[in-house]
């Protein structure tokens, strides 16, 4: 039973919301792209090779949180006492930032190109921190209700996609594994990008009432985050072709081009509006989670680390002016998100078990 207080809790079957909406932002829109390079038609096979390897690097999650008896602060702590533990806290908090700046400055890239092509980076930036800020403040449980908010209001875009349907072309998926099983695993480890962002529950861990119950909606999260995906990826590679996915940089809004409505004929436009339900809990959850380590770390109170952080990325997100500059940081979130999940949670694991047999 956790330790924090009751109002603060989280009922089980929330985690099932704070998982999926993590693992579905900015990625959606257009990882189509580089995949179709490497993996072609057979994209689909490396969604799901990626979906299980999310499942078992889950459940290493789940057994950290158990061994550590608490979030990943105090597990560190535990593992490498005050000052070298507080040091690798420091290295999620920063990753966390960045993983904020990537999705706040993608998210207004897409808003100039289809939209606004004068819109201020500065002050959407500041507009869209003020909003967070204010979610965050509200503690845990309000950024779980908007995670729930996020995956239910946008849902009825996914049957949009449906209407691409008569203007598919699903026979060149036919033979099936025409690529090697090389490109098929290259394909995969570049699909990671678009599954991270689950070991946040190493943070909000504590806060789950019954965490033992929240593993299977934890688990309910990942097979939904893999269905649309793989719900889009047969979408996109019927409608379009594979040379064709290789030169659009966001297939996913080209989509839903084809959808005219007689009061609406630029549909894509509602569609990249309702997508900001989207992308606020990958700026809330990850936001909660670096102010939290900030708290722990110095001692300092949430609150103002939250505005220290959000002071922060706010002089940062203007900076990155080119898309160069975009893609590199995109790029290092990719490559910092990989070691971080697949090399080092691995090898804490591995550390926490030692030590628990140690002192037995």
């Amino acid at each position: 039973m956790s330790s924090t207080a009751k109002g603060a809790q989280l009922s089980p079957y929330l985690v099932f919301f704070l998982v999926h909406s993590m693992q579905i932002g900015i990625g959606v829109l257009g990882f189509q792209r580089q995949i179709s390079k490497t993996a072609g038609y057979d994209t689909w096979i490396s969604v799901l090779i990626a979906c299980v390897f999310s499942h078992v690097f889950l459940y290493i999650f789940y057994k950290i949180a158990e061994i550590g008896k608490g979030d990943l602060n105090d597990t560190h702590s535990y593992a490498f006492g005050r000052i070298v533990g507080g040091f690798f806290n420091l290295v999620f908090a920063f990753y966390f930032i960045t993983i904020i700046i990537g999705v706040i400055r993608s998210y207004i890239e897409i808003l100039q190109i289809w939209l606004f092509q004068d819109l201020s980076v500065f002050w959407f930036t500041f507009s869209f921190l003020l909003l967070s800020i204010y979610i965050v403040n509200g503690g845990i449980r309000t950024v779980t209700g908007i995670a729930f908010y996020s995956v239910v209001i946008p849902f009825y875009l996914y049957f949009a996609f449906l209407l691409a349907v008569p203007f598919s072309d699903y026979s060149d998926f036919l033979p099936i594994l025409h690529h090697s099983f090389k490109d098929i695993f290259k394909a995969t480890w570049q699909l990671t990008i678009s599954y991270l962002g689950y070991e946040t529950l190493l943070f909000y861990y504590p806060f789950i009432q019954n965490p033992e119950k929240s593993k299977k909606w934890a688990h309910l999260g990942l097979i939904f985050t893999c269905f649309i995906y793989l719900f889009i990826t047969f979408i996109s590679f019927g409608y379009y072709s594979e040379p064709q996915l290789q030169h659009i940089i966001w297939a996913t809004l080209s989509i839903w081009k084809i959808v005219k409505l007689s009061f609406m004929w630029r549909f894509e436009y509602i569609g990249i509006a309702t997508w900001f339900f989207v992308i606020i809990p990958n700026i809330c959850i990850p936001l909660w989670c670096a102010s939290r380590i900030m708290k722990k770390t110095f001692k300092m109170k949430q609150r103002s680390a939250l505005i220290w952080i959000s002071a922060l990325i706010l002089c940062i997100v203007p900076l990155l002016q080119t898309r160069q500059q975009i893609n590199n940081l995109l790029s290092f979130i990719n490559k910092a998100g990989m070691y971080l999940n697949f090399v080092y949670i691995p090898l804490l694991l591995l550390i926490l078990l030692i030590i628990k047999k140690v002192k037995k």
